[in-house]
């Protein structure tokens, strides 16, 4: 029995030093407001002393000073009653809400400093479910924890003394009665914790799989799979429900035993104290009195034992919360200045978290300083994966990417990425306009900035004929555009960040022929003449990068060529058959 107890024991120790843990930085709000609750709860404990003091003293005497000075003083004291309960009702939840809203954007800014690998690993409606879900789960725990319960102990302190002044006999039915109550909440607090635990998990699920669904929505209309969707999703609200049922299960055998306890313990005051009244050792106003302070005392005992129920809830959210606080966030060096130079992989070796294999085997090369080169290969060939080494989405596990002979991991990540601009495979845009998509790598650009990097990506023509030009809301995730419209603002986007390094992964596959002429003019001549620029583009149509200073070309992550399109198209190796295969696909399809 005693290996049983042990770990329930330390775990409501530990759950108190969690909670203790977010409070301590509101300590003095919270020792404020305890204090002015425990005011307004020992103003009530007032109350049965009028009910005693009329039936034993006022209403016998039959004075009509009596009663109107007891008029008087009853009003006057409830008016203040009042004012002092709502004021610490309100502040309460006020510093609640204060709280919990720090928590949440404490929540959020870690989430958004997370390693890449941790989005990979956990589903994007998870981590969404612990910032804002289960951050919102914490609310009645620590309005309960933080201000409440010090007003119900105090509460329990005042009357347990004002009972025994009163009569200390009657008052020994509350030590049978009290740690009955304790016993029963200590007996179900596991079982509760455990259901909250997978209540929270499937919380999380539930908006994973939404999240995931409503990202995906048009793969899932052309392909029909609206009766699949509702099935996975039916299996998670199901096994939701079940779990809440059978944490209800249990709230439910506890409520019912402590409300009986509770009701025995006002039957025992009952007739203990009636006993007492035939013996003339109390008296009706005093027995009326000790019934109400009895009650009371039961009220304030069984909010702090329910409070065991709202705290193993909230237990369960701020454990996954806490689980995302505490994770380590991205790892940035102290170097503030993004060094001029070549950039440089130097016998880079990577894996993917997971991963069967290396997904970049032992690889070096050097790319010049404001060079454009280009990078090609068959498909999972490792191009995609430099780049996110360069931007330090992962770490190599051997080698170095460098730039200006300065390893990136020593650098600030700040400074790092603010000197990239990236435009990926797949084009991302923000629920908002058009402009707003553009100025999103520089919020302080005008709009003159706006459409100069439109134009350079080829997409002032068709921004100026949609509905509001520039103002056009563009949907979330760009749903109201077509995929090289998305593609021609995600590189008016790179266009107009000040970086100096700009990479392309395969930027223009979704573009048409006129449009891919005109960016590969932009890229190769007007933006590169401007500004100090090293571009690097991992290619899809060969077509694209014949003019690149050189060709990187890559296979199972290794690098097995390299040189200008007639050095390689000598060389009759890979990149020479990957010509001839695109060349053939091209004038098959009449694109040539």
């Amino acid at each position: 029995m005693e290996s049983e107890r042990a770990p329930g024991s330390e775990q409501s120790f530990d759950s108190v030093r969690k909670l203790w843990y977010v409070l301590a930085p509101y300590k003095a709000k919270v020792i404020g407001l305890s204090v002015l609750i425990s005011v307004s709860a020992s103003l009530g404990t007032v109350s049965p002393q009028f009910i005693r003091y009329g039936l034993d003293t006022v209403i016998p005497s039959g004075e009509v000073d009596l009663f109107l000075w007891l008029a008087g003083l009853f009003a006057a004291f409830y008016f203040v009653k009042m004012l002092v309960g709502y004021a610490s009702m309100y502040l309460s939840f006020a510093f609640t809400q204060s709280i919990i809203s720090d928590i949440r954007m404490r929540a959020w800014s870690r989430m958004l400093r997370l390693p890449v690998v941790r989005f990979a690993e956990e589903r994007s409606g998870s981590l969404v479910s612990r910032v804002v879900s289960d951050v919102n789960a914490l609310e009645g725990m620590i309005q309960a924890g933080s201000t409440r319960l010090a007003g119900q102990l105090f509460s329990i302190l005042v009357i347990i003394v004002i009972v025994v002044v009163m009569n200390w006999k009657l008052a020994l039915v509350n030590v049978v009665v009290t740690p009955l109550l304790a016993l029963i909440t200590r007996h179900y607090q596991p079982a509760l914790r455990a259901a909250s635990r997978r209540i929270r998990a499937r919380v999380g699920e539930m908006t994973a799989v939404a999240s995931e669904v409503i990202g995906n929505i048009q793969v899932v209309k052309v392909f029909a799979g609206e009766r699949m969707e509702e099935r996975k999703f039916g299996v998670e609200n199901n096994a939701y429900v079940e779990h809440n049922l059978d944490r209800r299960k249990d709230v439910g055998y506890m409520e019912g035993l402590i409300g009986l306890t509770a009701d025995y313990g006002i039957g025992a005051i009952l007739f203990v104290g009636g006993w007492f009244v035939v013996q003339g050792s109390l008296t009706v106003g005093e027995l009326t009195a000790f019934l109400m302070y009895q009650q009371m005392l039961q009220r304030p005992i069984l909010s702090v034992m329910f409070f065991n129920n709202q705290l193993q809830a909230g237990m369960a959210a701020l454990e996954r919360v806490s689980d995302l606080l505490d994770s380590s966030p991205e790892t940035s060096g102290s170097a503030a200045r993004l060094e001029q130079g070549d950039i440089t992989f130097d016998g880079v070796t990577f894996m993917y978290p997971g991963g069967g294999q290396p997904a970049l085997r032992d690889l070096s090369f050097t790319i010049p300083e404001e060079a454009t080169v280009a990078f090609v290969g068959p498909s999972g060939s490792g191009k995609s994966t430099l780049t996110r080494l360069l931007a330090r989405f992962y770490d190599p596990q051997q080698g170095a990417v460098r730039i200006g002979g300065r390893d990136v991991r020593e650098m600030e990540l700040d400074v790092l990425r603010d000197g990239l601009a990236m435009v990926p495979q797949e084009p991302t845009l923000f629920s908002g306009s058009v402009r707003d998509n553009i100025r999103y790598a520089r919020p302080d650009a005008d709009d003159d900035a706006v459409r100069r990097a439109a134009r350079i990506a080829n997409a002032h023509t068709f921004i100026e004929e949609l509905p509001r030009g520039y103002d056009t809301e563009v949907g979330e995730r760009g749903v109201k555009l077509s995929g090289g419209q998305k593609q021609r603002i995600a590189i008016a986007r790179a266009m107009i960040k000040d970086a100096r390094i700009l990479v392309l992964d395969e930027a223009t596959a979704s573009l048409d022929s006129e449009s891919e002429a005109v960016i590969q003019d932009a890229l190769e001549g007007i933006f590169a003449r401007e500004t100090s620029l090293t571009t690097i583009v991992i290619a899809h149509r060969l077509s694209t990068i014949q003019r690149a200073g050189t060709i990187f070309c890559l296979d199972h992550g290794v690098l097995v060529e390299s040189g200008t399109h007639g050095e390689l198209m000598a060389l009759d190796g890979l990149y020479a058959r990957l010509h001839e295969l695109q060349f053939r696909e091209m004038a098959g399809s009449g694109s040539v």
